[in-house]
């Protein structure tokens, strides 16, 4: 009992982090599927955490007929550049019908990165077990500010998606944080980056190599990420490119992602930024 009480206090401080003001960019872009991308990064540092919330909108047609749109939403929270919290937000609907919608929260603990869910198939299924939750039930919700309310959402504990200490890293990341904000730090090194894949039952912790490519006419670096995952393909990589600038705008961001059942391609290009960078 004095863990669940203790992981309820982190909760709290997580939520509260949620308005922090900094800077937000935007991002949009196209992909394979008559698709189109939509992505928000904001980021502050308070007290010593940086709390950055990315949230990815993308819509697409399968066959060029049947409408298909992927909510996903990205809050971690870092400190002395080790990951303490990560929030995260997925919808999934075909056609206007909702397929798919969970909210997890993730905390390190002394025994790796313990998750919490909150999900249901239909909304009585939702009013039934999450009653404190209700309002973020309805898709038009996605991107408002619901860890304030987490609390009291009845969240299920979900040791299966845990993260264990073992494969806990320092410098731990998490998937859109890492692609569009601190990308914008990664300077002219090679190297790999230990990435969090919340959510995932197996494999949820990969390496990935991220290899400096060189400067363009423009003065922007060039940096490549591949990846080999159970989930993707395990025989091609899937690749992502992004170009940042001298005074870390991260302009350009290309993808190519190599699936069992399908492959996917996309550019997204930086519309904007407004408000105060933050830093590492």
């Amino acid at each position: 009992m004095t863990r669940v009480r203790a992981t309820w206090v982190v909760l709290a401080v997580l939520a509260s982090h949620a308005t922090l003001a900094g800077e937000t960019c935007r991002y949009t872009g196209t992909a394979s599927h008559a698709g189109r991308i939509e992505v928000e990064s904001s980021a502050a540092t308070s007290k010593g955490e940086t709390t950055v919330d990315v949230t990815a909108r993308v819509s697409a047609r399968s066959f060029g007929l049947i409408e298909w749109r992927y909510l996903y939403q990205e809050i971690g929270t870092w400190r002395r550049g080790e990951l303490r919290s990560v929030a995260v937000n997925h919808r999934y609907s075909v056609a206007g019908r909702i397929q798919r919608q969970q909210w997890d929260v993730f905390n390190r603990t002394a025994e790796g990165m313990i998750a919490f869910r909150v999900q249901a198939k239909t909304l009585p299924d939702f009013q039934a077990h999450h009653p404190g939750f209700v309002r973020h039930w309805e898709p038009a919700s996605f991107g408002q500010p619901w860890l304030p309310d987490y609390p009291a959402a009845a969240a299920q504990r979900r040791a299966d998606l845990d993260l264990p200490r073992a494969a806990m890293a320092p410098d731990l990341g998490v998937p859109l944080a890492l692609a569009f904000h601190w990308v914008r730090w990664a300077g002219q090194e090679s190297r790999k980056v230990p990435v969090f894949l919340p959510g995932f039952k197996r494999n949820a912790r990969v390496d990935v190599p991220v290899a400096f490519l060189g400067v363009d006419g423009a003065g922007s670096i060039h940096l490549r990420s591949t990846t080999r995952h159970p989930q993707l393909s395990e025989t091609e990589p899937s690749v992502g490119d992004a170009w940042v600038t001298a005074d870390h705008r991260l302009m350009r961001v290309t993808f190519d992602a190599r699936g069992t059942y399908g492959n996917a391609q996309g550019e997204l290009r930086l519309e904007g930024c407004r408000g105060d960078p933050s830093a590492p």
